[in-house]
């Protein structure tokens, strides 16, 4: 049987039955959050769509995402150019479910381009191997997507720990195989809770509003690990605001990202 779990489609099974015309797929329940697809996993389905109307595009450099409204049901898929040039094109993609619009994400390519400037001034945090490290969640813990990811705690608060607002952990694709890297990559790079978590006083319910995400590099293996930092900067009103990192396991940064949460609790 394919998939984490009996009858759990992988990623690439998910991505493989995107099909017609319009782009159309039935968001898999195992794939979920509470009432809509995991945001990960719908920016990642964005990103296939995108490719799959241009297949010979520039290296992915950047990516927008508005989650508007629940992504569940029948999705739709509609990849539009926004612009090419020479070196970059932009590309839109809209996905909507059966209640109208669920999200609007916006993919930045760019062709590399000969240049006198050239540094890298991040490091990645110091970690144990993610061998070395006990699974953070158990069978049938967490959010129905987590199931999919093998995930690690190396530091930070775990979720209503009362701890600091900030996670680092290693996280990998479960079953990866056929799946393309940089889908795999996007679908991955969302996976931790919202950092502000360990502060939560009780369980709430939280929604990813918007992420926007730089990459460093492309991922050449769709089941590599990473580790992954996540911090709460402020948290207010109702929203919470953090910055999250990717790196691979030679301490080279992949992914720089921002996101804003909407909490309720």
């Amino acid at each position: 049987m394919s998939g984490t779990d009996m009858g759990s489609p992988t990623l690439a099974e998910v991505v493989a039955a995107i099909a017609g015309d319009p782009l159309t797929i039935d968001a898999p329940p195992s794939w979920s959050q509470g009432r809509t697809l995991y945001g990960g996993m719908t920016a990642a389905l964005g990103w296939a769509a995108a490719a799959r109307l241009l297949p010979d595009l520039p290296p992915l450099r950047s990516v927008h995402a508005a989650f508007v409204g629940p992504a569940a049901g029948r999705l739709t898929l509609v990849p539009e150019v926004l612009r090419q040039g020479k070196s970059a094109t932009t590309i839109g993609v809209d996905v909507r479910g059966e209640q109208g619009l669920a999200a609007r994400l916006t993919f930045f390519c760019g062709s590399p381009r000969a240049s006198k400037v050239s540094h890298e001034r991040v490091t990645a945090p110091a970690a144990p191997q993610p061998d070395d490290l006990p699974a953070v969640l158990g069978s049938r813990q967490g959010p129905t997507f987590a199931a999919n990811y093998d995930i690690r705690h190396v530091s930070g608060g775990l979720p209503y720990s009362g701890g600091a607002p900030e996670f680092l952990m290693w996280a990998r694709m479960k079953e990866a195989g056929g799946a393309d890297p940089l889908v795999s990559l996007i679908a991955l790079a969302d996976v931790l809770p919202p950092a502000s978590m360990p502060v939560f006083p009780e369980p709430g319910v939280i929604s990813t509003l918007s992420w926007s995400f730089d990459l460093d590099r492309l991922p050449e293996d769709a089941g590599a690990w990473y580790l992954a930092s996540a911090t709460a900067e402020t948290t207010a009103d109702g929203y919470s605001r953090q910055a999250m990192d990717l790196w691979d396991m030679a301490g080279r940064r992949v992914l720089a990202g921002r996101q804003t949460v909407a909490i309720f609790v």
